[in-house]
């Protein structure tokens, strides 16, 4: 065989163990993937957001949602959710009834994600997303509101679950 056979230099490469200078690159990699994914999907939903008010995304559990679904059941009226992420308790609370159904969400990427989901569901034209401040939203005609956040921001709001 050749030494420019591409067979023989696959071979040779399956059989190299990496070395000190492979892991770190290996390292760096991962870390600089890690941090696009902050920087794409978590940080611009910070961008206007006060310090002491920033959490990061962390989706709501099957269970979550189905206590949250729980206090909503038997309920009419129009169902907002303040910092709904990727939308999964507006889908499912227009799943149980619940009309219209919106989620207020500041970062544009959960927005995003959370209109593939409706639309993945067959409900895109059923469920609204809307990319705002949930502090700065009016809440005047709504009958439920469901708010899905960390203690440090629900203590600063008066917004109680289910008006």
């Amino acid at each position: 065989m050749e030494p420019d056979d591409p067979a023989e230099a696959l071979t040779e490469l399956r059989e190299q163990r990496p070395g000190a200078l492979g892991l770190l690159q290996l390292a760096a990699g991962s870390g600089l993937a890690a941090y696009m994914v902050w920087a794409l999907v978590l940080q611009p939903g910070f961008r206007r957001v006060p310090l002491r008010l920033q959490v990061p995304y962390i989706g709501a559990s099957a269970r979550q949602v189905e206590h949250v679904l729980s206090l909503l059941r038997g309920r009419p009226g129009k169902m907002v959710d303040l910092g709904s992420g990727d939308g999964r308790i507006v889908l499912a609370a227009h799943k149980c009834g619940l009309r219209p159904a919106v989620g207020y969400e500041l970062n544009p990427w959960l927005v995003a994600l959370a209109r593939l989901h409706a639309w993945k569901a067959g409900c895109a034209g059923s469920v609204c997303y809307r990319r705002e401040d949930l502090w700065k939203v009016s809440l005047s005609d709504c009958h439920n509101v469901s708010v899905f956040l960390a203690p440090s921001v629900v203590g600063h709001t008066s917004v109680c679950l289910l008006l």
